[in-house]
């Protein structure tokens, strides 16, 4: 079992593709992590949330030579 942050809200049961982005995510030391409690904190990151947008955003650090995390980090996968 891993911890995949405080912030973290599950796919339904039978989304195949939400869960596929969560172990990509996760699998590249990513977590879901956002405000603290006191809400003095960062704001949530970007976090993918389908199979085709984990695929964009790996084949687009490849492509750029960036991270595989920086590239899952990122909001817009064309602003790298």
């Amino acid at each position: 079992m891993v911890f995949a942050g405080h912030d973290f809200a599950a796919p339904r049961r039978l989304d195949d593709s939400g869960w596929k982005a969560v172990a990509a995510v996760l699998g590249a030391g990513l977590r879901y992590e956002g405000f603290e409690t006191c809400g003095c904190g960062r704001a949530p990151g970007y976090r993918p949330r389908t199979a085709a947008e984990v695929r964009t955003r790996r084949r687009l650090a490849q492509r750029s030579g960036v991270s595989e995390a920086d590239a899952l980090a990122a909001p817009d996968p064309y602003v790298l």
